[in-house]
């Protein structure tokens, strides 16, 4: 009967342990670095503007929206020129669409008045470690139902946000 008690209580302590480490997991100083020279600071999910699940729990939906952003970031890093860093501080995020309750559950609807934004702060250093450009951008798309190429949605997750990332940066990085 002891050892049962004791499989229960590690088992239980496991799991809270569990549950603390994810509680945690978007807190400010959770910071994502890769190897292609991006770093990206994210704040506590529950304080962006809308990074509302609409079908999954929270957690879930805060983790899988994370780890998108993060391989995106990684991907789109590779962009920069050697021995660059850009460092991104996410202070808003807002996703495109709005959850609202349909029926039974939840769902993101998307219409034009529920448009994309993030607020960010960034800097760009360059191999020898000198500031290149930083500042603070604020992006939205009012017009993200309208694009060209809107098919490319289906096939990557939070497509209108990274597409919307991709002209900010093409705009205010591109040229270095």
């Amino acid at each position: 009967m002891k050892i049962y008690k004791h499989i229960l209580v590690s088992a239980l302590g496991a799991l809270v342990l569990s549950w603390s480490g994810a509680s945690v997991a978007y807190a400010s100083n959770d910071t994502t670095e890769s190897t292609s020279g991006i770093k990206v600071q994210w704040a506590d999910f529950d304080d962006y503007r809308d990074v509302r699940a609409a079908s999954e729990p929270k957690g879930t939906f805060h983790k899988r929206v994370k780890k998108s952003f993060d391989k995106f970031f990684t991907e789109y890093g590779k962009e920069l020129p050697e021995g660059q860093t850009l460092s991104i501080e996410i202070k808003d995020l807002d996703l495109a669409g709005h959850v609202e309750m349909t029926g039974t559950r939840n769902i993101r609807i998307m219409k034009e008045l529920y448009f994309p934004r993030m607020a960010f702060n960034y800097k760009l250093t360059g191999a020898d470690g000198n500031v290149i450009k930083q500042g603070e951008a604020k992006i939205k798309d009012m017009n993200y139902l309208y694009h060209e190429k809107t098919w490319k949605r289906y096939r990557e997750g939070f497509y209108y946000e990274k597409r919307m990332f991709r002209e900010w940066y093409e705009d205010t990085l591109g040229k270095n």
